[in-house]
This record gives structure tokens, C-alpha cells and sequence, in this order.
């Protein structure tokens, strides 16, 4: 045996006794994803669409939800009570920070929430959501088993959405897959075919070639669920964060100097084609969704300002406007369509209804510092930083006409909160 390939061998064995030593840690990301994309549609959504209510299905409590979120808790602190003190560093990284002063104002929100008992609920879920998906990536030894069970469970998730696809008519909007709107199909399906992109790059032989046709496949779904922003999204942010990471590893200047200049260029560049062609905001509406308004997106943008306007520095309180039955704003006093909704399809928008500026500015923050962990990733290739930054403008960009920031298990949110985890914990190892 050469020398190349016993370190070869050795290598493997390091990197099994690693994952071996992580234990059921080392599982808990790619179960909350599993959750999200496979077991919740199953137990959670059908409960909800069957219902014709969405408002007062939205304000009640969840036993199989909230049963998995407390037993996955119960998990991490029982296996992982041995590495409880590895999180005592982890305090000193901004983003963890922020995310604990967004936590801990939304807790305090609850004095002047309208729903005191429905708000208090929703922050202890987002408590134990944050907990269970940012200890573990501090907690395990080998992140990158942790990348390989996540993508597995977008493989699988891909296949599984195959069989509706082909057995069942597509709704009036739009195929729905196996979840309740196409819109979540669309989103699934999207960061699945980002996911098996990875895979492609990541794995050799079968493995590539399985990857790659999961990706053929999960793009074909995202077509056929009629996602727009899905389907842009997905087809602009790889390679969007390809050429940033390339870029980054041509000229050594940092991915995120490079992101927020593009930003910046793509803002300027906006404004001054608006007033050279005079080229309004109805008018991209006109060209990406075929109507003036961004398919109702700026009326309920309209309603929700004028609420905005009532408390503008405190906010609504965390998670009580939207779903909190029928005797809230929305029943009252929304228009049309829009009360029937549970979002405002804006995740920056919703985040300052319910906090006000105070977790508005908590949010930003919170993103800004992420960019610069994901932006200055060092991970064990450049497939891996391009995963994280993928993940995360993806979540930055799909907010902008939907809502999941600090919301709920919503999936954008999560593989948000993942990539910022990865990325700050890659950081910390690296001191």
C-alpha cells in the first residue's frame, strides 16, 4: 500500500470516529429538516388546510409540534450535556449575540402584546427552535457529516414530491407537491436542488451522478409549482455565490466586501435606470408577475405601514398580529384578501410590525454580522462556502416578498439560522 493511500485510509478513519463520537448530535440538524420538509406536512399542514380558518387554526397550540420541538430539546441538553460548556465561548460571537437581544426583546414584547398567552407561546418556540439548531453546530466535532445527513434529506425529500407530482392534478396556482401551497412546495424544492448541487460537487462515481439528477429533478418541480421566486432565486443565487466565492479566491478580497458592493452597484444601478427610462417599481412588478402590484404583495404592504405607523418603536409584540384569531387587526379592521392572510409577505416588514425599530435594527444587525461569517468562511473546500452563502442570500433575497425571519420553523428561517451557526462555529474552531 502506498503511503498516499494509507493517509487516505487514516484520514477516513479520523473523520468515522469523529462522526461516531458525535452521536445523535451530530443527526439533530438534518432531523429538524427532515421535520420541516417530510414529517410536518404530514402532521401539521394537513391539520391546518382542512380548516377553513386560518386565522384561528394559526392561533391555536400544535400537540405534535410542540411535542417535537420540547423532545428535541430534551435531546440535545440529555446527549450533549457533556459539551454544555463549548457554548460558554460561543457568547463572545456577534451573531449569537443578536440573536439572544432579538430573543430576549420579543420576550419582553409581551407586556404590551395584545395576546400576552399566544406571544408568550410563540417566543418559547422560537427559544428551544434557536437553541436546537445553533447548540449543536458548537457541540459536534465533524460539521462537515452534519452537511452530508442535510443534503441526504433533501435527496429524499426531492423523491418523495415525485409521486404527487405524477399521481395528482396540479392546484389552480400551482403544483402543491405534498404541502399546502405551492409556494412551500417551490421553497422546498429550490433549496433541495441547491443542496444536491453540493452533492454533485462534494461526492464521486454513483453518488455525483445521483446527485446531479436530483438536481435535474427538484428544478423540474420547482417549475411545475409555478414558485416564481423560487424558480428565480434558484437559478440566480448559485450562480450569484459562484462567482463571488471565485472571485473572492482570485483577488483575496473577502466574499462579503464583494457582496455588499454588489449590493450596493445593483441598488445605484436601479435607481439611476429608473429615472434615465423612467422605469417604475410597477413596472418590474409588471415584468416578474405580470400585474402591477406584485400579486397584491403592495396593498397589503399599504395596510400593514398604516399599523406600523400606531406603534413604530415598540412594535405590534412579538407573534401578535398575524393568526391570533378572530378578534385581532386583521379580522377587524384588514381589507379584502388581506384577512384572511398570515404574513405580510415581507420578512423585513413583518419584523417591523411586530418589534418596531427596536428589532428591526436587532434583525440587520444580525444579518450584517452573519454576512461577514459567511462571507469569510473557511471551510474545508470552497464547495462548503459556497453552500453557506448560497443558504444565506437565499434566505436575505426570498424575504423580500415573503415572511420568515424569527418565524416559527419556517424553512428559509432555519437554513438561515443553520448557515449562520456553520459559519460562526467554523470561526470559533478556527481560534
Amino acid at each position: 500500500m502506498t503511503h498516499s493511500a494509507t493517509g487516505e485510509r487514516l484520514g477516513e478513519g479520523v473523520l468515522a470516529g469523529r462522526a461516531a463520537d458525535d452521536g445523535v448530535l451530530g443527526w439533530v440538524p438534518a432531523l429538524i429538516v427532515a421535520y420541516i420538509t417530510l414529517l410536518s406536512p404530514l402532521f401539521v399542514v394537513r391539520e391546518f388546510s382542512e380548516n377553513s380558518d386560518a386565522a384561528v387554526t394559526a392561533s391555536q397550540s400544535n400537540a405534535v409540534n410542540q411535542l417535537f420541538w420540547i423532545g428535541l430539546l430534551a435531546g440535545v441538553v440529555l446527549f450533549g450535556w457533556r459539551r454544555l460548556p463549548r457554548l460558554l465561548p460561543v457568547l463572545r460571537q456577534p451573531t449569537v449575540l443578536t440573536i439572544l437581544a432579538f430573543l430576549g426583546f420579543s420576550l419582553a414584547s409581551i407586556l404590551w402584546s395584545p395576546v400576552p398567552g399566544i406571544a408568550f407561546r410563540r417566543v418559547m418556540l422560537q427559544v428551544i427552535v434557536v437553541f436546537a439548531v445553533v447548540a449543536p453546530m458548537f457541540m459536534v466535532s465533524d460539521r462537515a457529516a452534519l452537511l452530508n445527513r442535510i443534503v441526504a434529506v433533501f435527496l429524499l425529500t426531492v423523491a418523495v414530491n415525485v409521486v404527487p407530482v405524477l399521481t395528482q392534478p396540479p392546484g389552480p396556482i400551482g403544483h402543491e407537491g405534498i404541502y399546502a401551497h405551492k409556494n412551500q412546495f417551490g421553497l422546498v424544492a429550490a433549496y433541495a436542488f441547491v443542496f444536491a448541487l453540493f452533492g454533485a460537487v462534494r461526492y464521486r462515481g454513483s453518488m455525483r451522478l445521483l446527485a446531479l439528477t436530483v438536481a435535474a429533478i427538484a428544478l423540474l418541480e420547482i417549475v411545475v409549482s409555478r414558485s416564481k421566486t423560487s424558480l428565480g432565486l434558484s437559478i440566480l443565487i448559485p450562480a450569484l455565490s459562484a462567482g463571488v466565492v471565485g472571485l473572492s479566491a482570485v483577488s483575496g478580497i473577502r466574499a462579503v466586501y464583494l457582496v455588499i458592493f454588489g449590493a450596493v452597484f445593483g441598488i445605484c444601478g436601479y435607481v439611476f435606470f429608473n429615472y434615465l427610462f423612467d422605469y417604475s417599481f410597477a413596472d418590474l412588478s409588471m415584468l416578474l408577475f405580470d400585474d402591477t402590484t406584485f400579486t397584491g404583495r403592495t396593498e397589503i404592504w399599504d395596510f400593514i405601514f398604516g399599523i406600523i405607523s400606531r406603534q413604530p418603536v415598540f412594535g405590534q409584540g412579538y407573534g401578535s398580529f398575524w393568526g391570533t384569531g378572530a378578534g385581532s387587526i386583521v379580522a377587524l379592521e384588514a381589507p379584502g384578501f388581506i384577512g384572511q392572510l398570515l404574513q405580510s409577505h415581507n420578512g423585513y416588514v413583518d419584523v417591523l410590525l411586530e418589534t418596531g425599530a427596536i428589532g428591526f435594527g436587532l434583525l440587520v444587525l444580525f444579518v450584517f454580522f452573519t454576512l461577514f461569517d459567511v462571507g469569510g468562511f473557511r471551510g474545508s473546500s470552497r464547495a462548503e462556502a459556497w453552500l453557506v452563502l448560497c443558504v444565506a442570500l437565499f434566505a436575505i433575497l426570498h424575504n423580500m416578498l415573503e415572511s420568515s425571519w424569527f418565524r416559527g420553523y419556517t424553512l428559509a428561517w432555519l437554513m438561515f439560522l443553520m448557515a449562520a451557526a456553520y459559519s460562526a462555529a467554523q470561526k470559533e474552531a478556527a481560534r
